[in-house]
């Protein structure tokens, strides 16, 4: 069955703003403030890793932004929370990849739901960057991306394994041996694996901003390239 929904921005932006406002309360708990009180210090300023794409120059913008502003860790919390309401408002993911509302409506609509939610200054100002540029839908890559560039930042690094069929555990294992001695021992590693049975055979390692590229697909596009020209 299909829901359609007809509410008008005017009447949805209340909706998922609070929604939003519960999921900002549920998070920080009776403590209120106690996200607030925590010190980006520790984290670099600059980015430890690079994104690309579209989304990617965001990203790295709103990272390098946020540490200016010592609000690296609010940036992170404003997003998981953005993510967590998009799951649960379909007024929210409607707004988010309508494209009959204007751009100038999406940059007002975001203003308000930053403006009732508490979101920082540096989620506004990049929320609102994504829908004055027509780019609302690249903000789940955004929120994505964020969260790894702040990962790394954290020490913590994740690697996503996508294979054309499950592996092995012995093969997952000696892959995380690898990039593991490719970090040199810095920060915690982890894998995450995915299936795309387009790849034919072999994988693919998307690490940070490196892409290692291993998949029978890619091969072959490579030998008919040569064979074309």
């Amino acid at each position: 069955t299909t829901e359609i929904y007809t509410l008008s921005l005017h009447d949805a932006l209340p909706i998922f703003a609070e929604a939003m406002l519960r999921l900002t309360q549920a998070a920080r708990g009776p403590a209120g403030g106690a996200l607030r009180r925590m010190s980006t210090a520790a984290l670099p300023k600059q980015a430890p890793v690079k994104m690309y794409g579209i989304a990617g120059r965001y990203t790295n913008a709103l990272y390098a932004a946020a540490a200016n502003k010592s609000e690296l860790l609010l940036v992170e919390a404003d997003l998981k929370l953005f993510k967590e309401t998009m799951a649960s408002s379909a007024a929210l993911r409607n707004f988010v990849i309508d494209p009959s509302i204007s751009r100038s409506e999406k940059v007002a609509g975001v203003a308000s739901l930053c403006a009732e939610s508490g979101a920082c200054d540096s989620t506004k100002n990049a929320l609102s960057a994504l829908a004055e540029g027509g780019r609302m839908n690249e903000v789940k890559k955004v929120i994505d991306m964020y969260s790894q560039m702040l990962s790394a930042a954290k020490g913590e690094l994740t690697a996503v394994i996508t294979s054309a069929e499950p592996l092995a555990k012995e093969q997952v294992d000696e892959v995380l041996g690898a990039l593991t001695k490719m970090t040199g021992g810095a920060g915690k590693v982890t894998v995450e694996t995915k299936l795309d049975p387009s790849l034919i055979a072999g994988m693919t390692i998307t690490f940070g901003d490196k892409y290692i590229d291993m998949s029978v697909a890619s091969q072959m596009k490579r030998l008919n390239a040569m064979l074309m020209a």
